[in-house]
């Protein structure tokens, strides 16, 4: 998993958990907060590899030139 969408998924989680827990404040259902909790952990994760892959390295190599 590269950084970008490690961090392009976090975004989408972090969406998803805010609005599971807007409507389990407002409602007051269970399904809801286990959603909110869900969500939160699989945020938790993503944001985790985004921060700890490293971005990649050109790779060196020999060029000859020709005369």
């Amino acid at each position: 998993m590269t950084r970008s969408v490690a961090l392009r998924t976090f975004m989408i989680f972090m969406f998803l958990t805010l609005l599971a827990g807007v409507t389990g404040l407002a409602s007051q259902a269970e399904i809801a907060e286990v959603v909110f909790l869900i969500g939160a952990s699989l945020s938790a994760v993503l944001l985790f590899f985004a921060l700890t892959v490293q971005s990649p390295a050109p790779v060196p190599a020999r060029v000859r030139r020709r005369r």
